[in-house]
């Protein structure tokens, strides 16, 4: 199978408010979040070969083996009813366990990289409940931009922002598991909290005043210097910041480039910092 090499910027992305509503029955919680896409994260080469192969470049890290990449590929191949041969290359820049979801977007890149390859011959539907199967906030990254998350991700609804931020991220060099933060909010199986309450466009006053991140208080707890992190950033001028889903990453919103250099120099010679607008 010849196909011209490309390549897809799988964005990274941080969550602006996540209230986790009732823990199910299957043992998941409902979620209700908004996920903002990041123009930063990492990228996915696909070059055509003899065989599969897939090796990784960039930021080191070990996977234990479980790459998410492999899980996509291979239920991709389950979907199409073969292999495709292309070599893959993942140029790593988002480090695991940040909350920035850069393991589910690599895997969202993975379908739609392999799609194309067959000639886009799986639906959008279909690559979605392949998407979901791979973890709860893969859908998310197969549509992007702005969007209100619910359910345990997957019930996607798209936003509109009225204001333009611009993000600094700080990066502490700290992996948090997403597991024992849900185990640490102990959430009963009980009548769901109410979820958040705006329109589709996301307002910067609504943002500031109602939006709050609720694994700040189990994460914080755990790791004091990730809520100093969020503290700081206020200090340094953000109008808001917040922990990226579970953590480790906290981000601040800035009115412009110029504030959040300023800010991120603070930052820099202790954590890894990256300056990024969203992604729409």
């Amino acid at each position: 199978m010849f196909f011209k090499p490309f390549s897809i910027d799988a964005h990274s992305k941080v969550n602006l408010g996540l209230r986790v509503l009732q823990k199910r029955e299957d043992g998941y919680h409902d979620l209700d979040t908004v996920f903002q896409q990041l123009d930063w994260g990492d990228t996915l080469h696909f070059e055509p070969d003899n065989e599969f192969t897939f090796n990784m470049i960039g930021l080191p890290f070990d996977d234990g083996g479980e790459n998410i990449c492999l899980r996509a590929a291979k239920l991709m191949w389950a979907t199409l009813g073969k292999e495709l041969p292309v070599k893959i290359t993942l140029e790593k820049r988002v480090p695991p366990g940040s909350g920035l979801g850069g393991g589910s977007a690599d895997a969202a890149a993975i379908l739609r990289g392999l799609n194309q390859i067959s000639g886009d011959s799986v639906s959008l539907e279909k690559l979605q409940e392949t998407a979901l199967a791979l973890g709860a906030d893969v859908p998310f990254f197969l549509k992007g931009g702005l969007q209100r998350g619910q359910g345990v991700g997957e019930k996607l609804e798209r936003l509109e922002l009225d204001f333009d931020p611009v993000f600094l991220l700080v990066i502490p060099p700290v992996h948090v598991s997403t597991k024992q933060a849900f185990e640490a909010l102990r959430i009963p199986l009980t009548a769901p909290k109410a979820p958040f309450t705006f329109g589709r466009l996301l307002d910067k006053a609504t943002l500031v005043r109602f939006f709050e991140n609720e694994f700040e208080s189990v994460v914080f707890h755990i790791h004091p210097e990730i809520g100093a992190l969020k503290s700081e950033l206020l200090k340094q001028g953000a109008y808001f910041a917040s922990l990226s889903g579970s953590g480790s990453t906290v981000y601040g919103i800035f009115d412009s480039l110029e504030q959040a250099k300023a800010a991120q120099l603070f930052f820099i010679n202790r954590y890894h910092t990256q300056i990024t607008p969203p992604f729409i």
